[in-house]
């Protein structure tokens, strides 16, 4: 398939996939554009960027891109090899988007990532086989990315730390904003002493697992970026979710809806899913992850 949709919770990678994916392959392009934080930009500013990098226009002075200029977009899509990388779309946008770029065209040597945290607004304009769900970080990946930001040093864990380490990495349950958000929140302590750094690292872990922020402040990233997507859902998902995380972790999928007991339970569930809030493990059971039952 020609275009990607990166899906998945929030934290768990899909910008920094997308981006190390670009800066890797974009020159073996003719045009290339990379669309970064869109839901925080306005479509004119999209399609004034994307006339910019993939049509050569150094500058627009209008308010509004108008026809003539849409169709170079279009057919620059449509003639040449080109890469565009869409980051952390909405359900707005990508309505919007999929019309100037043309994402049910027949262009093979054109490549569309997308970003996204909910499936659902993907799967009406994607190809299904076009669906990347992002993997947790495994035991060995976390412990060398927690290191890499706490101690600079991606092999071996200081000595007297190596307990701690293993909890910490447990605990991060493989999302790698919250091993970066630990590992530099260490780093900035290195120069303490070692019994005063090893209290320190117990401490900041009791506070990771009880959803409270390291330094008390009303801007910690790991829990922005979590409240994110439990703040765009409607209150009836909101209901279902925190049963889930306060009750129904690990309870039969089939139990729980006949608990809810309600005609729309099974979309409600779908879309918590189609969000990556919520999976059914292979036994059929809800399971949430450790930093969403946490927040």
């Amino acid at each position: 398939v020609s275009i990607i949709g990166l899906v998945g919770m929030g934290g768990i990678g899909k910008t920094t996939l997308s981006k190390k994916i670009y800066h890797l392959f974009h020159e073996q392009y003719d045009k290339f554009s990379f669309l970064e934080d869109v839901k925080s930009k306005t479509i004119e500013d999209l399609k004034k960027q994307l006339l910019q990098d993939l049509c050569g226009r150094e500058k627009y002075c209008g308010e509004v891109i108008n026809g003539d200029d849409l169709k170079r977009i279009e057919e620059t899509m449509i003639s040449k090899k080109v890469l565009v990388v869409i980051d952390d779309v909405d359900e707005t946008l990508i309505n919007d988007l999929s019309k100037v770029l043309a994402f049910q065209g027949k262009n093979r040597k054109r490549n569309v990532i997308i970003t996204c945290r909910n499936w659902g607004i993907l799967e009406r304009h994607l190809d299904p086989n076009g669906k990347f769900e992002m993997p947790y970080l495994n035991k060995k990946q976390a412990t060398q990315l927690l290191l890499s930001h706490a101690f600079q040093n991606t092999k071996q864990v200081e000595k007297g730390f190596e307990k701690i380490v293993e909890e910490i990495v447990e605990a991060c349950a493989g999302l790698p904003l919250s091993l970066e958000i630990m590992g530099g929140f260490f780093h900035k302590k290195k120069n303490q002493g070692m019994q005063k750094r090893l209290k320190l690292w117990r401490g900041a872990l009791k506070k990771l697992q009880a959803g409270n922020t390291l330094d008390g402040g009303i801007e910690d990233i790991l829990w922005k970026s979590l409240e994110i997507s439990y703040k765009d859902l409607d209150q009836p998902e909101k209901d279902m979710f925190l049963d889930i995380a306060c009750y129904f972790g690990g309870l039969k999928e089939i139990i729980a809806l006949r608990i809810w007991d309600s005609e729309s339970s099974t979309l409600e569930l779908q879309n918590l899913k189609d969000r990556f809030l919520v999976k059914i493990n292979k036994d059929g059971n809800l399971i949430m992850h450790d930093q969403l039952r946490d927040m």
